[in-house]
């Protein structure tokens, strides 16, 4: 019989062993969706008919994949292969699990992307004849992509793609390329328009500078942020408008050393009251890639930079995540949060240079207090290493692919072989017992078009005890995603102006949409009722 002492003792623990059973029951869960997609997952986007179209790289041989009957690429620029059947890209279905084999002509090895305000997906540059082409993908059940020849004026690899407030994107940087320029083309914006800060950043013979981080701020303006520092950039007349602190350690943060940044959500999106702030997390010490070569690992950073870019006298405030990380990713979930996924411990962006992988994602709650933010949730089993990506789709899951594509597709004799499988990742939100707190969005349907400013009713359905103060209605841009960086992710919080109670556990929610194409750039955006933290499934609206 047990003693009295160990009674009490397992009296006093078990509230600490619930505790802990429930945090780790509670810290998310994976689940693989394909073993072989047929290529790795370099780059992703979402469309707006809940297809994600993924690619690699043209120039590494035969992928696991065939090309319907009868296509080929033939190239004879190739390095590797010059007649090649096989598939480099394909459209991945959300809602049916599956893959379709589609076929682009040129190199789009690590090239940008972002999506026209009708929803086509512009992919620029690449590598070798693909470094100034211009590709088009229409979301449409049997569309393939279309080549459009040279539609960039100067080669961009590595560069970085934004929307801006009227429907054009506007390409940025690139290996050895200290400058911008727009697609598409006018008589205005035709030309190539040099970029000092691009310069100042470049660290001679690895750069640091490639994949900037580049946000829409609230002024109409560019966050652009490269290497340790970062700028405020007028576009429209190239001016720099502000120059930001340092990033405390002044270590770098973009390729190679690829750390990842996240533009938080947008609140008070109606006036002139509405803030920013950008966090910036991960990366690798100056010097990493080098060391890297000599096949030394460096630790890779283990902190966030965090900066109210509207400020009049902005500081970056320095936090220190769960694990050092480099090549992670930061996606923004529908209620607000931050997502950090992949990534290595030690070691830079590379095929190789990684050691360590980093198989626990962390979330990062903005609301929180500075010293409460992280939490570290459960692992995958997959290593997501250099060239692995991640993705949001509608229903709150992220997509996770990618790793390591080598030439040849090399599945033996290195230490993280080229990686095929696409999985899932359910944040807590989706866990099982939050499923009474969920809402369910009745109207409007999907694809609704909404306008600036407009007074905006959404009707859902809960099964819990509706907490009003908790309901709020958030839109996010979907992001092109690639070495760690999601373009074009953009989080708006439309808040709560109203709850009124319509039928048995039926509610209506009002909201005024944003109030500017600064705010909200014209386009697709995931549309989500959030109760308790915990977000419904997603429909699409088109802003214009």
């Amino acid at each position: 019989m047990p003693s009295l002492s160990f009674l009490l003792l397992l009296l006093f623990l078990l509230p600490i062993i619930c505790r802990n059973f429930q945090a780790e029951a509670s810290g998310g869960r994976w689940r693989i969706l394909q073993n072989n997609i047929g290529i790795t997952a370099m780059h992703m986007q979402l469309l707006s008919n809940d297809r994600v179209i993924i690619f690699d790289r043209t120039d590494f041989g035969v992928s696991n994949l065939s090309l319907p009957a009868g296509k080929c690429r033939d190239d004879p620029n190739e390095m590797v292969l010059k007649t090649d059947c096989t598939a480099h890209s394909v459209e991945y279905d959300v809602l049916t699990n599956k893959i379709r084999p589609l076929m682009v002509q040129t190199d789009v090895w690590c090239s940008s992307g972002s999506v026209t305000p009708d929803g086509r997906l512009i992919q620029t540059g690449g590598f070798n004849d693909g470094e100034r082409k211009v590709r088009i993908f229409n979301p449409c059940s049997n569309c393939d992509w279309e080549e459009v020849g040279d539609g960039l004026k100067a080669r961009r690899w590595y560069a970085t793609n934004h929307k801006l407030t009227d429907g054009r994107q506007i390409v940025i940087g690139g290996r050895r390329q200290f400058n911008y320029e727009f697609y598409p083309k006018n008589d205005a914006a035709s030309n190539v328009y040099s970029l000092s800060f691009l310069v100042q950043t470049n660290d001679k013979g690895i750069e640091n500078n490639l994949y900037p981080f580049v946000f829409l701020n609230v002024d109409g303006n560019l966050f652009i942020f490269a290497n340790n520092r970062a700028i405020l950039f007028d576009y429209n007349t190239n001016k720099v408008v502000k120059t930001y602190p340092v990033i405390p350690g002044a270590d770098p943060r973009n390729y190679p050393s690829t750390g990842s940044a996240v533009l938080l959500p947008l609140k008070n999106l109606q006036g002139n009251q509405t803030q920013a702030e950008v966090l910036v997390c991960g990366g690798a010490p100056r010097g990493s890639y080098i060391q890297a070569l000599r096949g030394n690992f460096v630790k890779a950073l283990d902190t966030c930079g965090r900066i109210k870019i509207t400020d009049p006298n902005p500081v970056w405030v320095m936090e220190t995540m769960p694990q050092p990380r480099s090549m992670g990713d930061l996606i923004l979930l529908p209620n607000g949060n931050v997502l950090i996924i992949n990534g290595a411990g030690t070691g830079t962006a590379g095929w190789e240079f990684g050691r360590n992988p980093v198989l626990r994602p962390a979330l990062y709650r903005p609301e929180n207090g500075i010293n409460s933010r992280f939490e570290s949730l459960n692992p995958t089993g997959i290593p997501r290493m250099y060239h692995s990506s991640a993705i949001l789709v509608r229903d709150g899951r992220i997509l996770v692919g990618g790793s390591n594509p080598h030439v040849n597709y090399n599945f033996s004799g290195v230490l993280f072989p080229t990686e095929l499988r696409l999985e899932e990742f359910y944040p807590p939100y989706l866990d099982a017992q939050y499923g009474d707190l969920r809402p369910a969005i009745v109207s409007p349907i999907s694809k609704v078009r909404i306008r600036y400013g407009q007074r905006l009713v959404v009707r859902f359905k809960v099964t819990s005890v509706l907490n009003a103060k908790t309901v709020s209605v958030k839109m996010v841009s979907p992001s092109f995603t690639t070495h760690s960086f999601s373009m074009n992710q953009r989080l708006l919080d439309l808040g709560n102006e109203k709850v009124t109670n319509v039928g048995t556990a039926t509610f209506d929610i009002q909201v005024t949409s944003p109030s500017s194409s600064v705010l909200a750039p014209p386009g697709y955006y995931l549309c989500f009722v959030v109760h308790q933290d915990i977000p419904s499934v997603g429909i699409w609206v088109q802003v214009n």
